[in-house]
């Protein structure tokens, strides 16, 4: 009797429904217990479908960007040593006319982390061969790219991965996603931006003590100051669900991290309860797993606050988007020299300017102002940063 490959649930979030990010497998295709099928993307995290075991694949039902919620039929396994049910039941996908799961002899057996290496270094999967047993893994893709052109990491993108000018192209898996949350965001709530110049003195001063001994980032220290500020005007550390409003005790941080194919918000989770060094070890390993594509649906949700950083890329100011359903979050700029009053002179310093966007329907103009004051006098304060040694 064929087992029905099932959507797993995600208890762990609050999302209804998730989308089939990537399928692998095809009808016919022979596979192995705990063999990866597919990538199911819920709150823009990923989980993998794998084969509950030895067997064939049969009536595949989802395809990639269907829609999909906890316990639809994705296919159906024939295990091995079975007979084969016949195959009759039609998929979605046929039925409405577009394209079915790839033939199998179009399938390369690829574990998902070297499938999206693949994609970023322009590695034709069906000219990797499997140093060991017989599904292509990371190593196997780096070591290809080598032989191909040189050091890994010098290898352009695959043109095929930007349309030709004039082309359209729907958006969709984790692009979709990100588009919905962000017009969702803008066109539910009532977002204003405040920004205010700061002196970043003390802050560089003490990111270059701790960097050899802690390895602190700037948005380390950001995020442990806000957690301050925070503690000082709980108001900001709310969420607003249609018109229910919520004051948080515990701050739970988003950090917001760049991916290859959009952006994600790791979650620390009760942030006042730690220390600097913990909130920056948390942070790295939450980051880390992001970039890594690796993060649980946990991990990306339920957030209080958000920051959001653009100074790498040599930016003063922008207007960040509420992370929805938070009032509140914020934007870093990055950090240089200017001319600066001081004492009366004139002198070279270190300013950054820093953006907060809040929900007015929440929190109105002066104390969400009073919050970014408290924040810039907290980054200004050499007091602030006296434990980092």
């Amino acid at each position: 009797m064929n087992i029905e490959i099932t959507v797993p649930a995600w208890t762990e979030s609050e999302a209804e429904e998730g989308f089939i990010a990537n399928w692998f497998a095809s009808d016919g295709a022979t596979v192995r217990a705990g063999e990866v099928l597919g990538e199911l993307m819920v709150e823009k995290a990923t989980i993998e479908i794998s084969a509950p075991q030895d067997g064939t694949i049969q009536n595949i039902r989802l395809q990639r960007g269907d829609v999909v919620k906890p316990g639809m039929v994705i296919a159906e396994l024939a295990p091995t040593g079975e007979a084969a049910a016949a195959t009759t039941t039609p998929s979605a996908s046929s039925a409405s006319g577009t394209a079915t799961a790839p033939a199998e002899a179009d399938f390369v057996p690829a574990s998902p982390v070297a499938r999206r290496l693949a994609r970023e270094l322009g590695v034709d999967l069906t000219r990797v061969t499997p140093a060991r047993g017989q599904r292509i893994t990371e190593d196997d893709v780096r070591r290809v790219a080598a032989t191909v052109s040189g050091p890994v990491g010098t290898m352009s993108p695959p043109a095929a991965a930007t349309p030709p000018l004039g082309a359209g192209e729907a958006l969709t898996g984790r692009r979709k996603v990100i588009a919905e949350r962000m017009l969702n965001s803008m066109q539910t709530s009532a977002q204003l931006t405040l920004t205010t110049e700061v002196a970043a003195d003390e802050l560089v001063a003490a990111r270059e003590r701790a960097q050899a001994s802690l390895g602190l980032t700037y948005t380390d220290l950001l995020a442990w100051i806000v957690i301050r500020a925070l503690r000082q005007h709980p108001a900001m550390n709310a969420t607003l669900d249609g018109d229910r409003l919520r004051v948080h005790d515990a701050i739970h941080l988003g950090l917001a991290v760049a991916v290859p194919d959009g952006l994600v918000v790791p979650v620390v989770r009760d942030g006042g309860s730690l220390t600097l060094e913990q909130l920056a070890a948390r942070s790295r390993e939450l980051t880390e797993r992001a970039r890594a594509n690796a993060s649980a649906p946990a991990e990306l949700s339920g957030s209080t606050f958000s920051l959001t950083s653009l100074g790498f890329y040599e930016i003063d100011a922008f207007t960040p988007i509420l992370n929805a359903p938070e009032v509140g979050i914020l934007g870093i700029g990055r950090i240089h020299e200017a001319v600066v009053p001081q004492e009366g002179k004139v002198v070279i310093g270190q300013v950054m300017t820093l953006s907060l966007t809040f929900d007015h329907r929440a929190v109105d103009g002066a104390p969400a102002a009073a919050f970014l004051q408290t924040v810039k006098h907290l980054v200004e304060s050499r007091e602030t940063y006296a434990e980092v040694r």
